[in-house]
């Protein structure tokens, strides 16, 4: 009878819970749903014509974060999101684009998907872009970079990481425990675990955590790294005019502040937010500007669950860095060693 009781107790517990969830769900939805517009003016001249955007973004690149409180507590970029940014500045017909970024990276894929967003939008429009940062402009935040008129970083901000990192494989020697609490996951290794896997397809059990990996298919991963290393390498060279040999050699995959950077032809110069405005409105020769931002307005909602994260839950943020580290990325190994 106790144990019914108990039964009853933590099924009603974990329901309310789930009711809970569901409620903070709608009404996120509901309390985002009443301003369509992602852009408001924030400086300038009211009546003037001429438009200069700048779109904030932060955060590691990944396609879309399949998690509710992974994407209401944790910034990453969402190259749908960036779309949706766009779509609405084509409306208003601009004359630039700031990209105001603070990213160390993100998968190849999301990475390869922003630029070609980016890319298209400059197709479309004849925009200007100008990308920006105060902190990081590193590994797949760079690559996207390649995609703009011009590069520019305040000073005190990191450069750099031109490099592709693979898969991570974790091999357990023998394995002899593996526990899977709700503390944590904890593995011991003796000579314990016999592991069996059905699998049909030489390699299918790939990054297999059990077994060590076969030479070939380290090379056949480290082939499919390089390659994707070549194409990294071939849009700097492009969009900053580096010989290739130069950033393989000299410049690497090593992170740079913001001087180096200018010195290494990575970025155009260092200068700070206001005076990068004075720039675009010189060049491009406008009489008069304004400027429209994408504000994200912090609900009741949203800041409680900021509060959520800054508490001692670490479970979402390292599930997100584990998706980091079992995808072919490009992403600043600094970023890797906060998971």
């Amino acid at each position: 009878m106790v144990f019914f009781n108990v039964l009853l107790k933590t099924l009603g517990f974990m329901t309310a819970i789930l009711i809970f969830l569901i409620t903070i769900n709608i009404l996120i939805n509901f309390s985002t749903g009443f301003n369509k517009n992602q852009f408001s003016m924030t400086n300038g001249n009211e009546d003037s014509k001429n438009i200069i955007a700048s779109i904030n973004l932060n955060g590691p690149i990944l396609n879309n974060y399949n998690n509710f409180f992974g994407n209401n507590i944790y910034d990453f970029i969402s190259p749908e999101n960036v779309r949706s940014y766009l779509e609405e500045l084509k409306k208003l017909k601009i004359k630039a684009l700031i990209i105001n970024i603070n990213s160390p990276g993100g998968t190849v894929s999301a990475t390869s998907e922003l630029e070609d967003i980016f890319i298209n939008f400059k197709n479309e429009t004849n925009a200007k872009l100008y990308f920006f940062t105060k902190e990081i402009l590193a590994s797949g935040g760079y690559w996207v970079a390649t995609s703009a008129d011009k590069i520019f970083a305040s000073y005190g901000s990191i450069i750099g990481s031109i490099g592709v990192s693979g898969p991570s494989w974790i091999y357990y020697d023998t394995p002899m425990s593996l526990s899977l609490g709700i503390f944590g996951q904890s593995i011991e290794t003796k000579n314990g675990i016999e592991v069996y896997n059905q699998n049909a397809g030489q390699s299918k059990d790939l990054f297999n955590p059990y077994r060590q990996p076969k030479k070939a298919e380290i090379k056949h991963l480290q082939n499919i790294v390089n390659d994707i290393y070549e194409s990294f390498l071939a849009k700097v060279s492009k969009s900053r005019k580096i010989e290739i040999s130069n950033l393989r050699n000299n410049i690497g995959a090593l992170i740079y502040n913001s001087d180096q950077a200018k010195d290494k032809f990575l970025i155009d110069d260092v200068i700070d937010y206001e005076t990068l405005i004075d720039f675009i409105v010189k060049e491009n020769n406008l009489d008069d500007y304004k400027i429209y931002e994408n504000r994200k307005n912090i609900s009741l909602i949203e800041s409680f669950l900021s509060a959520f994260k800054n508490t001692n839950n670490n479970y979402l943020f390292n599930k997100m860095c584990k998706r980091l580290e079992t995808s072919i990325n490009v992403i600043i190994p600094l970023f890797l060693k906060e998971c």
